[in-house]
């Protein structure tokens, strides 16, 4: 009897052990997950001439802070993009009463989603898309019309090169395309007036970053 007691004394010791050791292994297993994301943070400008029938060129920068695994990152940014047009002469008196401007400021606000390698000399791939808007200005003129201020869609995604300077810590060049859409009135003899609903100002140009 007392060895049998002592049997089942053992097993339900062991089976309590074993319990334990895979309560630890699984802690230990989500630590060492939760530890292969780290904070990353990136800062690019660019330069880009508008492509297409609307033509805008930029400069861009942009800052984005997020996680990563060491390849993958994802987080939220925001920027500043000077655009600058391509207009048809029209009557200017319209241009004052409507704070119209052929330079104008637009501030860009994103998710972040970019892949890059981690030897010394790799491939990135960044794509960053939200939604902008023209801050200081109602307006500004693109060909022989006008587009607004409202919220409009934003696209930017670049490829290139990653140069490692530091176990976290590289420089980035690369190409980038770019896109924005937002609504368009026309401009007639009188009065801007037809309304368009999502053109597209297309642009190309290059791009250089810093990551920490």
């Amino acid at each position: 009897m007392k060895k049998l007691l002592t049997i089942i004394l053992s097993v339900v010791a062991a089976m309590s052990a074993q319990a334990q050791f895979s309560d630890l292994m699984q802690f230990v297993q989500t630590q060492q997950s939760l530890s292969l994301f780290s904070y990353n943070g990136y800062v690019d400008v660019g330069y880009s001439a508008g492509v297409g029938y609307y033509k805008a060129n930029k400069f861009e920068a942009t800052t984005s802070h997020g996680v990563s695994n060491g390849r993958v990152f994802a987080g939220l940014g925001a920027g500043v993009d000077v655009l600058k047009t391509e207009t048809v002469e029209h009557p200017t008196r319209w241009d004052a009463d409507l704070e119209v401007s052929d330079n104008a400021y637009m501030v860009p606000l994103f998710l972040d989603f970019r892949y890059s390698g981690r030897s010394a000399i790799s491939f990135f791939f960044d794509c960053k898309t939200g939604v902008a808007f023209l801050v200081g200005d109602d307006y500004i003129t693109i060909d022989n019309g006008i587009i607004d201020n409202d919220f409009c869609f934003y696209l930017n995604c670049s490829i290139g090169l990653r140069f490692a300077l530091g176990a976290k810590s590289a420089f980035n060049v690369g190409v980038s395309y770019g896109l924005i859409q937002q609504r368009y009135y026309d401009y007639d003899d009188y009065y801007y007036h037809n309304r368009y609903d999502g053109i597209s100002l297309n642009s190309i140009g290059v791009t250089a970053g810093f990551e920490w």
